[in-house]
């Protein structure tokens, strides 16, 4: 899954549950969750290739604007949404030495701790088709966000 919609996922929970314990651990959670659905992606994609370096950017701006308009807007529990969008999102931040590594290799790095093998075996079927899930996620979180954001 994008991490967008990642960030977007996480938003919704904190700005849901008032509750860091719960939300917090339901934010991380929900990244696994997601990845597990059907999905945008290229397994073997290469992590130097322009069509994902231009992902990752949008990317970035994309959940820069999400916190961004969190701050701005303010909303109950908006800093709680903050921290669950960052966390759900950056469950993907432990794939970064890998990164580092298929970028220096220009080869595809093998995940090597238990925890990003759970997470590269979960994501059973990352393929263009799986747009179309994004898209319908994004719209759907985008629905709720408009709505949790201005009560």
């Amino acid at each position: 899954m994008r991490a967008i919609n990642h960030a977007m996922t996480g938003a919704i929970i904190g700005l849901s549950i008032s509750e860091p314990i719960i939300a917090v651990p339901l934010a991380v959670g929900s990244h696994f969750v997601l990845d597990a659905i059907p999905h945008f992606g290229e397994k073997k994609v290469s992590f130097t290739s322009p069509v994902f370096n231009n992902l990752l950017k949008a990317d970035v701006i994309l959940c820069a604007a999400l916190v961004s308009i969190i701050m701005v807007v303010r909303p109950r529990n908006w800093i709680l949404a903050i921290v669950c969008a960052t966390l759900a999102a950056g469950v993907d931040f432990m794939h970064i030495p890998r990164y580092l590594k298929s970028i220096k290799t220009g080869t595809v790095a093998k995940p090597t701790t238990l925890v990003g093998r759970f997470h590269s075996r979960i994501q059973w079927f990352e393929r263009p088709p799986g747009a179309v899930v994004e898209i319908v996620w994004a719209t759907a979180a985008i629905v709720v966000l408009s709505v949790l954001l201005n009560k």
